[in-house]
């Protein structure tokens, strides 16, 4: 499975940096998306003993994006919180932001370092604070998510508190043409 996954991220970034991903822009229900996705990570924070919890206001219906590629975004950041979560919960929440849509996903984890906050976005750049590396992975899934929610449009950012968690959200416009 983790090598699966790693020939998925390798081909995925290459085909970003090539410029020859191709993006489907179509209306979806963001609602359900999102209410899906975290059904889909359910199980992996019952496993660690976590509370996973999903919150839409009220107006989050449908958008025009690569559906996905949406999911593709959401499952690496619920998966990336619950991975450095020991304990506590990981809240998913999607709001309105100006002529779009705002969705964080915040958990109670290990958090990062300010100076590190950047280098998270780069490639094969992994950020691990112990001595043996705990946690597994490429490198790949942020920058992978980066560039995707780019590619529709949107921003991604974070915010962390080093020992107190950490918030990834990300913003996408309602209508994207393409």
């Amino acid at each position: 499975h983790h090598l699966l996954s790693l020939i998925n991220d390798v081909l995925d970034i290459s085909k970003i940096e090539a410029g020859q991903l191709r993006m489907t822009f179509e209306p979806f229900d963001l609602r359900e998306v999102l209410e899906k996705t975290v059904a889909n990570a359910r199980p992996l924070a019952e496993k660690k003993g976590l509370a996973l919890s999903c919150a839409v206001s009220e107006g989050i219906c449908t958008i025009r994006a690569d559906r996905r590629r949406v999911e593709q975004v959401l499952l690496n950041l619920i998966g990336n919180a619950v991975k450095f979560t020991e304990g506590g919960s990981v809240t998913v929440e999607c709001d309105s932001d100006g002529d779009g849509v705002r969705v964080s996903v915040t958990d109670t984890g290990i958090g990062i370092r300010a100076e590190d906050q950047e280098t998270i976005f780069q490639a094969f750049r992994q950020v691990d604070y112990g001595t043996n590396r705990r946690h597994e992975g490429t490198g790949l899934g942020l920058p992978i998510s980066k560039r995707l929610v780019e590619l529709m449009g949107g921003q991604i950012r974070v915010e962390s508190q080093w020992g107190s968690g950490s918030t990834f959200s990300f913003t996408l416009p309602r209508e994207r043409m393409r």
